[in-house]
């Protein structure tokens, strides 16, 4: 990973920048002490200059626009073309780019340090140097005042979804809640004034610099998760990337890119000292810096390479990619006219975005890629399927067949999409499933095509915020897998054809997980957890029996790969992991599970049998039990049970093959594969009512 300038102006405005805001993919604002607002096309080329009106003396100390992110579809286009600017006279502007005041708030007595709009541009917050922190709303009017301290609030931001505050004043770090009965969290940060704080609402995590000229890492708890040496400057403006992945901070002479919990430190420069400001393009993949002379650049984050089968896709630079054939010993260069700001790589398919197309390059035809239009023209991310991909512009989910036409447009559940990042949304077979913007906990599923729900009106609601998740492109349409992560890093397991109106459906099956990723070709799921890949071979079993779990789980040791390590991808049995600085491993699995799972879901079980066989490793022969069970065949159930040595199950089983009625041996199959409650049903529509209790008298289920 590196920085690559792809542009850069200088002495285009008369005085210091003081602040920059990317609010579109093709524009975004400079603020500079001559009161000015500047409008870029988003490549430093062309601007347009509306000046604001304020009374003389006067100086602006915080600016935010009102993001796209934070509106409706309906109201994008106003919402980014509206500023809070915070001044030295102890008021609030609400204004348009073009300069024309919409609102001026008597905010504080002294200085404004503060004003930030909160994530769906309903309320605004601003924070004084009279040590007050105020909420008002859209209109300027308001709400409440939370707090009275002695010192400047030097630096305040939202919470995740809104829900409380974030503060700095002193040398400590405050959150507080709107919730009643909700604690205020408060620890000593730094050694000295923290001057910026900011919280990312992907990653959850809290950074803060101060004039001790270090950069830290918080947990929402105030746990420290990362303490950078001492710069030669204080900290100045820190920045989080709309992915959570990466946190941009800035010192005097400097500006920095961290991992998001703070290893693999990225510094680069620019001419001229005194840098004021950073930001993020929406997407991520390019940071703006503007400084005391009136300079600005625009940098390129070159990230590392892409991995499928035999192909290697590395950038080189921002318009340059380099396909490298291993198996072919050949390499390809690409060069476009535009800068490539997305890719994937899956499916034999290499997808490349820049700021109005995606191309779609398929394998032996790289230099003839189809193009596809952006509508709106600000791509966020891109997810892969089998069949076709999805594209988040601006805040709609673009359903494309890999021939380049359009599948759909769905719209999921009436939610704005504009706030999730690629871990929040997932696609497999004809169903998309999403996290809800709103409250961060429930997850509704779609048809591609259409939008409408699948697998029940209801969303799953989850007890803790969900970070992640992913659909099994291995499983059938109709018994799909889903994994998901929440806030504390438990990794859980739904089935959804149980329906996903009960809440019992999801199955814890991991904790302290950090990255996991289902296999392309099959129905196989990896994770990373104190630092083991943990490889569990046949996912579908584990909700029938969880026990299961631990007996067929592969554990690989990856502490020679470095700490936070996550995976980048997990094709057959290659998996490819990805440091904090970029660089790819490729991890090699064994090859006999995947193959046993094409045995089985191919009905070839004698063959699957002597895979086990020849092959004589105890796991094999779990594994093949456990597919055995889910696809109720009792032959080759028992064979596997015979060679684990499971005595009571082999008698289990060996009474279900001596039963003459149809039903009873149903029920007892379902016993097999811990399905009590289908059991029961299957006894009672078969009119065996004297069974289905026996049966729960059996179980203890007294109740019943």
């Amino acid at each position: 990973m590196h920085f690559h300038d792809r542009a850069a102006i200088s002495s285009v405005v008369p005085d210091n920048i003081l602040f920059i805001e990317w609010n579109s993919q093709i524009e975004y604002f400079t603020y500079s002490a001559d009161l000015k607002i500047h409008s870029w096309d988003g490549i430093a080329k062309d601007s347009s200059i509306k000046t604001i009106t304020l009374n003389k003396g006067t100086h602006i100390l915080d600016i935010d626009c009102m993001n796209i992110s934070q509106q409706s579809m309906d109201h994008r286009k106003k919402s980014s073309e509206t500023f809070a600017i915070g001044t030295s006279d102890g008021k609030c502007y609400i204004m348009h780019k073009t300069g024309r005041t919409e609102r001026v708030i008597d905010a504080h007595k002294g200085a404004v340090m503060n004003a930030k709009w909160n994530h769906d541009g309903t309320s605004l917050l601003t924070s004084g140097e009279d040590g007050q922190l105020k909420i008002w709303s859209r209109s300027g009017m308001l709400r409440s005042t939370h707090t009275q301290r002695d010192s400047p609030i030097y630096s305040a931001v939202w919470s995740p979804f809104s829900t409380g505050v974030l503060y700095s004043s002193g040398k400590t770090i405050t959150i507080q809640y709107f919730a009643a009965n909700s604690k205020t969290l408060q620890w000593k940060a730094h050694e000295s004034v923290v001057l910026v704080v900011a919280w990312s609402p992907i990653s959850n995590l809290i950074a803060s610099g101060s004039e001790d000229c270090h950069f830290k890492i918080w947990d929402p708890m105030g746990q420290l998760l990362f303490k950078s040496a001492p710069r030669l400057y204080p900290i100045t403006s820190i920045a989080w990337s709309p992915d959570g992945a990466f946190c941009a901070f800035t010192t005097f002479s400097s500006v920095c890119v961290s991992s998001a919990y703070g290893s693999d430190i990225l510094e680069g420069s620019m001419d001229g000292d005194g840098i004021s400001s950073v930001c993020w393009s929406p997407e991520g993949s390019q940071l703006v810096v503007g400084n005391s002379t009136g300079r600005i650049q625009i940098s390129h984050l070159v990230k590392g390479g892409l991995t499928w089968a035999s192909y290697n896709v590395t950038k080189i630079a921002p318009n340059t990619l380099q396909l490298r054939d291993h198996f072919n010993e050949t390499v390809e260069l690409l060069e476009f006219r535009d800068d490539v700001i997305l890719w994937s790589f899956k499916y034999g398919y290499l997808l490349l975005v820049n700021q109005t197309h995606c191309l779609i390059h398929k394998e032996n035809g790289w230099n003839s890629p189809i193009t596809v239009e952006l509508r709106d023209k600000c791509p966020q991310f891109i997810k892969q399927t089998e069949k076709y991909f999805l594209i988040m512009d601006c805040g709609i989910v673009y359903v494309f067949s890999y021939d380049g036409a359009l599948q759909g447009t769905p719209r999921i559940s009436n939610q704005r999409l504009t706030t999730l990042t690629a871990d929040h949304v997932t696609a497999a077979r004809e169903v998309i499933a999403t996290r809800n913007s709103s409250d961060g906990k429930s997850i509704h599923c779609c048809h591609y095509r259409t939008g409408k729900p699948v697998y029940g009106d209801k969303p799953l609601v989850h007890s803790g915020q969900v970070t992640k998740l992913e659909l099994d492109p291995g499983s059938p349409t109709g018994d799909q897998l889903l994994a998901f992560t929440d806030a504390v890093r438990d990794l859980y397991l739904l089935s959804l054809s149980s329906g996903l109106n009960r809440v019992r459906s999801s199955l814890k099956i991991a904790g302290g997980v950090t990255s996991f990723a289902w296999n392309c070709d099959c129905s196989m799921l990896v994770m990373i957890r104190e630092e083991e890949l943990c490889v569990v071979p046949y996912p579908p079993a584990v909700p029938n029996d969880p026990a299961l779990l631990d007996k067929f789980t592969i554990r690989q040791n990856i502490r020679e790969y470095g700490k936070h390590v996550s995976i980048e991808s997990f094709v057959g049995h290659q998996v490819t992991l990805q440091r904090g600085d970029g660089l790819t491993f490729p991890v090699y699995l064994s090859p006999y599970p995947s193959k046993l799972q094409q045995f089985v879901s191919n009905g070839q079980w004698d063959s699957a049998q002597r895979l086990c066989s020849s092959i004589k490793m105890e796991i094999l022969w779990v594994c093949l039990a456990a597919m055995a069970v889910h696809y109720k065949q009792l032959d080759a159930t028992q064979v596997a049970f015979a060679a684990l040595r499971e005595t009571d199950k082999i008698l289990y089983i060996d009474a279900i093959k001596k039963m003459n009625n149809v039903a009873m041996i149903k029920a007892e199959t379902a016993l097999l594969q811990n399905g009590r409650t289908e059991a029961e049903t299957i006894l009672l529509q078969a009119g065996l009512p004297l069974k289905a209790i026996m049966l729960n008298l059996q179980l203890f289920q007294f109740e019943k």
